[in-house]
């Protein structure tokens, strides 16, 4: 049995509520965002391998491990972006 107040309640109802909307309002944008990210970063591969932006080696062999670990991640976040609710 709960002893909070129905006060109580309903003020974690809403602060729940509010934390969902937020995240229904951000969820489209980001997924968006991180679609186009994965779709567009790997065109920085093929400079950065051939040319290497003008960086010493091991700067680009760094570079080139924090733009792959950006497209996983941006792959991971925007799979699900534009697609109806029966494909996911």
């Amino acid at each position: 049995m709960s002893t909070s107040s129905p006060s109580t309640q309903v003020r974690e109802t809403l602060r729940d509520a509010r934390g969902l909307q937020l995240t229904q309002v951000l969820r489209r944008p980001v997924e968006a965002l991180a679609f186009w990210a994965a779709v567009l970063l790997p065109f920085a591969y093929v400079p950065l391998l051939v040319g290497g932006f003008g960086f010493d080696p091991s700067s680009s062999v760094a570079l080139f491990g924090a733009l792959l670990v950006a497209n996983v991640v941006a792959l991971l976040v925007g799979h699900d972006h534009n697609r109806t609710p029966g494909d996911r």
